[in-house]
């Protein structure tokens, strides 16, 4: 019997070499896999929030921002000429876009050339003075992984921009102070906070519409 044991025992040895390695590979690969797809997510979600958030007073550094997340000719030419256009009512103009996302999913995912495509909603808020907009958006962000980054190279649109309402920021003290004489972003009648957070996204408004 103790012989018998013993040929069993080398039988699940030989049967662990031979069946055990793939079984081994095939859980390596598995979370390899939902690591890259975890990774490029994350990196959709701080891709959509740089291209959308600005601020006036350091538009320089937010177009920084904005070209650290994409890459290819076509998207950082395009932020250069946003950035280039940049006038000094605009960096005066005491508005600010501030992003967060609210949905967001991976929709495709290539293992071997570490691209993706990921849907992104955000919601921004944009105030100017004592005023403020918020905007719905979504965006299908075109993913590449470089050096270990997560990076867009094409940026598009989903839909209309949702409008969800302006108004005036309550004080300090809580009262609701009156409106000044600034315009409201978004009225039409001051400059966006941003040139632009993506080619083909609403005409590159980051959230000022």
């Amino acid at each position: 019997s103790l012989i018998a044991v013993g040929v069993l025992l080398l039988a699940a040895v030989v049967a662990l070499g031979v069946f055990g390695v793939p079984y081994v590979r095939a859980l390596t690969t598995d979370r390899t896999t939902a690591e890259m797809r975890d990774d490029a997510l994350i990196g959709a979600q701080q891709v959509a929030i740089n291209l959308n958030n600005a601020d006036s007073a350091n538009l320089d550094q937010s177009i920084e921002n904005m070209r650290s997340s994409v890459t290819g000719d076509e998207m950082t030419t395009y932020l250069q000429t946003v950035q280039d256009s940049i006038t000094d009512e605009l960096r005066n103009s005491g508005s600010k876009a501030d992003t967060e996302v609210v949905q967001s999913a991976l929709t495709e995912l290539n293992t071997d050339d570490r691209t993706a495509t990921a849907l992104v909603v955000v919601r921004v808020t944009t105030t100017q003075g004592n005023q403020f907009v918020k905007n719905q958006l979504g965006m299908r962000l075109g993913m590449v992984e470089i050096d270990g980054v997560w990076k867009a190279q094409s940026a598009d649109p989903i839909g209309s921009r949702l409008d969800l309402g302006s108004g005036t920021l309550p004080a300090a003290d809580g009262s609701t102070p009156a409106p000044d004489a600034t315009p409201a972003p978004g009225s039409g009648t001051e400059a966006p906070a941003s040139g632009a957070p993506a080619p083909t996204t609403e005409g590159g408004d980051s959230g000022g519409q």
